[in-house]
């Protein structure tokens, strides 16, 4: 055979050769690419399920392994030889794919899991926030204590903000605060309430309770007992509890009265000394009482002699059983406020000298778990600065 037909025909192969090479490398450069896209997608879609917020770790090691995938298939497809090693390339974005999954299974988990804690914690701080306003108008507080409630309020309104826009890391710290503010208002309630817990006090008002009861009996006479927790005033006649109204108190309620202006209802035994009809009492019908009595003017002496009073503020007076009462909150000045209705009927029942024994409660109730709680609360964490 002629040399140049063994040349034409050496020629010939290799075309072949290389058009055959040519058409495989191109189906593996495309297969490549197809690879590439996929990975490139399952990485946007982890970045766009917030899987830098919620799996950052896990995302970057899926980047990562897309641009060490995007390496290894230039390398192959600038090489000189036409038919590029597409399976370890294609191996390569297979695995960026998995690991962009991975990412965004583990970024909506992520995200359920902290919206899960944003709920619970909006929740807690909802009741928290609700429980605080309820003691702030049950028991009186400073200015500056008041706000607390507010700041919680407001606390509670943003983390609700945060939620709603899927931050849920900034609603779950707005909700602990407004919980924290909450608890701040309960302590201070809880102190004010201390006295309700304590064994002493509880047995004094109880003893109050059972004299008068006595007394009632003994004498045959009508008497009147007035616990303020559970804002009730019942009625006795010889000894047995015939009616019992609800009342309105003072706005400061919880307190024993110490001063003129403190909004307290005062604890203690009084009597009846006058009677006010209608048109004598700014308050429809009233019993006026004799406070202060001797041992309100001995403790309001003592008080002013170390300072926790000051020496300005008077003793008070004009204490009323009186009607225009069943406002469903806490409004006198100090008196105790029935329905007008009620106090007709007490009227007519009750008369000059008839005892009126005033007491926070004669058992132990939700306030003196309020302030049983806050103690608890202080020998664990200890003194508070």
């Amino acid at each position: 055979m002629r040399p140049r037909r063994l040349v034409a025909i050496g020629l010939a192969i290799v075309a072949v050769a290389y058009g055959v090479a040519h058409v495989v490398g191109s189906r593996r450069v495309v297969a490549m690419h197809a690879a590439a896209e996929s990975a490139r997608a399952a990485v946007n879609g982890a970045r766009a399920a917030g899987a830098g917020t919620w799996a950052p770790e896990r995302l970057t090691a899926a980047e990562q392994a897309w641009r060490d995938a995007l390496t290894a298939q230039r390398v192959e497809e600038t090489r000189l030889w036409p038919v590029p090693d597409a399976r370890r390339v294609a191996s390569a974005f297979v695995s960026a794919e998995h690991a962009a999954g991975a990412a965004l299974v583990a970024a909506r988990d992520g995200q359920a899991t902290a919206s899960r804690t944003a709920t619970a914690s909006i929740d807690e701080a909802n009741t928290a926030v609700e429980a605080s306003e309820t003691l702030a108008s049950s028991v009186a507080l400073g200015s500056d204590r008041r706000a607390l409630v507010s700041q919680a309020r407001a606390a509670l309104a943003e983390a609700r903000v945060y939620a709603r826009e899927a931050d849920f890391g900034r609603a779950n710290a707005s909700a602990q605060q407004a919980i924290a503010l909450a608890a701040e208002v309960r302590d201070h309630a809880a102190a004010a309430a201390d006295r309700y817990a304590d064994a002493g006090t509880l047995a004094r008002w109880r003893q109050w309770k059972e004299e008068t009861i006595a007394w009632s009996r003994r004498e045959s006479r009508p008497a009147i007992v007035v616990a303020k927790e559970p804002h009730t005033m019942t009625l006795y006649v010889s000894g047995r509890a015939v009616r019992t109204y609800h009342v309105d108190l003072g706005f400061n309620w919880v307190a024993d009265k110490a001063q003129a202006g403190d909004g307290a209802t005062p604890e203690g035994r009084y009597r009846v000394v006058a009677r006010l009809g209608d048109g004598a009492s700014r308050y429809y019908k009233a019993l006026l009482l004799d406070y202060p009595n001797a041992q309100d003017r001995a403790e309001y002496a003592q008080a002013r002699r170390h300072g926790r009073i000051p020496a300005s503020a008077a003793i008070g007076g004009l204490i009323e059983i009186h009607g225009e009462g069943g406002r469903g909150r806490d409004w006198t000045n100090g008196c105790v406020a029935v329905t007008n209705a009620d106090m007709d009927d007490v009227f007519a029942r009750v008369g000059i000298g008839t005892p009126v024994t005033i007491v926070g409660n004669d058992t132990y109730a939700a306030l003196a778990e309020l302030a049983a709680q806050r103690r608890t609360s202080a020998v664990v964490d200890g003194p508070r600065p």
